[in-house]
């Protein structure tokens, strides 16, 4: 994730204090990932090289599978299913 900065921000409230944190989201699940101060990189996710989405550490060696992708892919087959009947 060199480069690469978060692209949101996030507030944690533990119920005595509130703190800021960066956040983005996932390229592909379209979760949203909070960035602790100073977390190594390679804890946080990566980039995915097929669609150059900042992805979480769960997404990461599953594929390019966008979630712009997979949502047009539901939809047609919801399409197809009534067609059938």
């Amino acid at each position: 994730m060199r480069g690469y900065k978060p692209g949101g921000l996030v507030w944690v409230n533990d119920g005595y204090t509130t703190v800021e944190h960066e956040s983005y989201t996932c390229g592909h699940c379209n979760r949203i990932v909070v960035v602790p101060h100073k977390e190594r990189p390679e804890n946080m996710g990566d980039i995915c090289h097929g669609c150059m989405h900042l992805i979480c550490a769960d997404c990461v060696g599953r594929g390019c599978r966008p979630i712009e992708k997979w949502c047009e892919q539901e939809e047609a087959r919801g399409r197809f299913r009534r067609e059938l009947g």
